[in-house]
């Protein structure tokens, strides 16, 4: 079957080459001869249309042309026609704006149906002749609604491309556009492939093999195969995959539609990579790179990247590094490309553009609301001044007291209004207090957690004191034994000896102090005063602080510490208790996150916290890490917000995290990042401005 396959694309390829070319004559022959504007009209959307798969830069330029010959006329429908097609076009070229605004031109003409009576309806139109002016402009409308849901898919919102395509499906049923219809259905199987979605793509793809079998129209049937193959793929059918792809390919032969020819050589290319077939991947890969030589296209990057991957597995080096070089030329000119046409600005663009479209319709129905609200006023009006003249004294006074009435209402809202106020007001000044308290007792209650570090960091100076204090006694002793005998060089070594002691109990004592002093400033009330701060040290000093905090509370708890310290790290102007504040609420966390995994892991799992620090683009970096529980993908976006804890009651407050950005972002313009994996790690970065 491949043989035969191979056989007649090579014997189809010359004859319709000359096939299409004679065509191409006849149209341009046509062209040239046209008497009327109306001819003339037809001839450039013919050419448009046959150039629009080959050469597409041609097919603008015959739309253009089309376009302005229908404005000159005065032909509204006829515009919207050729705004379809250069659309499109425009679209492939990558000039996604303009394709958009062509769509929208378009589709803002083809709505109107007073544009009905403004075509010639003679265009040749690919798809069966609709007579009935209607049909034709829902045709149009529907046309171009399938064109902005290739718009969206091609700039990356499946979402909105599913949106165009279904508000195209009901039109193009009611123009009886069946051939568009199984198109439609074709694209809508693609896109929900593309969320896959496989069994509502399978279903619409269905729906389209059907239209097309029915009506006839098979150009595109051997691509409906072709996202059938990948569905199956998906489900891990490989067999009917395999099926469906031969299929595409040899559909779309008969089709003379080389560009799915391609896609069907391309996907038996990427299985038998993946399955690891050598010979079948070379194959189908070469196949691929003539396919798209024969059609002209300058997209050979991916064919490239496929024969350089399969002459690798098939241990051909010389022929894999040779398509390496090509792919890695075409990858670079295409990146080129896409970088100049600056898609990520250009799908922000259009979703301002959306957003304004909505907003222009939501002010014209705004206008429409106005002039009717002003038009029953004027009636109301013109009914108060009629009833005023026609009622007497009595029905006057009625009113003014009615109107008393009315301002007695209004002064009683007002004054209740008011109160409300004020009530707000002061709920609001009893949160802001509340949350002032709320925030001083998380300070609190993490001094607390602080305190069994604390002492056990000041157990070692302490021991050091001691220690050396015991040692200056004896010495002591011994001099005074050395002076009695007069030997004083004794007795001046042993002096040094005890200065030196008292040097290290000095050393120990301050570091006791700034231990303490640390704690103190930890629980007082930021002064916002900033200095230059040592991060390595303040982040050295709360690692180990709050790791004996938890060991305190869980004898049987481990974990190994690694520190990856810069040791060029410059000094951030910073307030240190804040930023020690930071680090512990983080090194909790993590202890946290590694003890909760520890219980429920096995024996092979050992628990591990890692802090690192470095610079990068002016900015002090630090990343404290852990190979814990991780945060679910759902809650990760919420764990900074106040008062949100996945901690058991009585163990969190939900304020750690919030603190820790206020005082990161807030308190120093710096940054603060999560990277997670639910049951695997979850890594905080913490960039500070130096």
């Amino acid at each position: 079957m491949r043989k035969f396959i191979k056989i007649l694309l090579l014997l189809l390829i010359p004859a319709l080459g000359v096939a299409q070319q004679s065509h191409l004559d006849s149209l341009k022959k046509s062209l040239r001869t046209a008497r009327t504007d109306s001819a003339r009209f037809t001839a450039l959307m013919a050419l448009g249309w046959e150039y629009a798969e080959t050469n597409r830069d041609t097919s603008l330029y015959y739309d253009e042309r089309a376009f302005s010959l229908a404005k000159k006329n005065g032909h509204a429908l006829d515009q919207a026609w050729a705004l379809c097609g250069k659309g499109y076009e425009l679209m492939h070229l990558g000039k996604f704006p303009e394709s958009f605004a062509s769509c929208q031109q378009g589709i803002k003409l083809a709505e109107d149906p007073e544009n009905e009576k403004k075509a010639w309806f003679n265009w040749g139109l690919p798809t069966a002749k609709v007579p009935d002016p209607h049909k034709v402009r829902i045709f149009v409308l529907a046309g171009l609604h399938h064109n902005l849901g290739h718009l969206m898919g091609i700039t990356g919102s499946p979402d909105q491309q599913i949106v165009q395509y279904k508000l195209a499906k009901p039109l193009a049923a009611e123009a009886n556009e069946n051939e568009l219809l199984g198109l439609i259905n074709m694209n809508l199987g693609h896109a929900y492939n593309t969320l896959n979605q496989l069994d509502s793509a399978l279903i619409f793809e269905q729906n389209a093999e059907r239209i097309f079998k029915q009506t006839g129209y098979k150009k595109y049937l051997g691509y409906v195969f072709g996202v059938v193959g990948d569905i199956y793929l998906k489900k891990q059918n490989k067999e009917l995959a395999i099926k469906y792809f031969h299929k595409e390919i040899s559909t779309s032969i008969v089709q003379k539609n080389f560009g799915d020819v391609g896609y069907g050589y391309f996907a038996l290319t990427d299985y038998y990579l993946a399955d690891k077939q050598k010979d079948s991947s070379v194959h189908y890969a070469t196949k691929t790179l003539d396919i798209l030589r024969f059609m002209g296209s300058k997209d050979l990057d991916k064919a490239y990247e496929n024969l350089y991957k399969s002459y690798q597995l098939a241990g051909k080096t010389d022929s894999a590094f040779k398509y390496q070089g090509l792919a890695l030329t075409a990858k670079d000119s295409s990146f080129k490309a896409t970088v100049k046409s600056l898609a990520d600005f250009q799908k922000l663009s259009f979703k301002a553009q959306l957003q304004a479209q909505d907003l222009e319709k939501e002010k014209a129905a705004i206008q429409t609301r106005i002039r009717t609200y002003v038009l029953l006023a004027a009636i109301a009006v013109f009914m108060l001044i009629a009833g005023i003249f026609y009622r007497n004294n009595r029905q006057k006074q009625k009113v003014n007291n009615l109107l008393s009435q009315q301002n007695e209402e209004i002064v009683q809202q007002k004054e209740e209004i008011e109160s409300q106020r004020d009530s707000l007001e002061q709920t609001l000044a009893d949160l802001k207090a509340t949350q002032t308290q709320l925030i001083q007792s998380e300070k609190m209650a993490s001094l607390g957690e602080l305190t069994a570090g604390i002492a056990h960091e000041i157990q070692n100076p302490l021991n050091f004191i001691n220690n050396f204090s015991e040692v200056n006694k004896e010495m002591l002793v011994e001099m005074k034994e050395e002076i009695a005998k007069g030997n004083m060089a004794e007795v001046n070594e042993i002096a040094d000896s005890v200065i030196a002691n008292e040097e290290k109990i000095s050393h120990h004592g301050k570091r006791a102090d700034s231990i303490v002093k640390g704690m103190l400033e930890h629980s007082r009330n930021a002064s916002g005063q900033k200095e230059p701060t040592d991060i390595n040290q303040l982040a050295d000093e709360y690692l180990r602080l709050s790791y004996h905090g938890l060991r305190a509370k869980d004898k049987n708890f481990n974990a190994e510490l690694v520190t990856v310290f810069d040791p060029s790290l410059p000094k951030v102007n910073a307030t240190a208790q804040d930023i020690g504040r930071v680090l512990l609420n983080l090194f909790n966390n993590a202890f946290y996150a590694v003890n909760q995994k520890q219980k429920s892991a096995g024996a092979d799992y050992k628990p591990e916290v890692s802090v690192s620090t470095s610079t990068a683009n002016g900015q002090v970096v630090i990343r404290v890490k852990d190979n814990g529980v991780g945060i679910p993908e759902a809650i990760k976006e919420k764990i900074m917000q106040p008062f949100f804890t996945t901690k058991p009651t009585g163990e969190g407050t939900g304020l750690g995290l919030s603190l820790t950005y206020d005082m990161v972002v807030k308190g120093h313009g710096g940054k603060i990042d999560i990277n997670t994996k639910e049951g695997e790690f979850t890594e905080f970065t913490v960039s500070l401005p130096v």
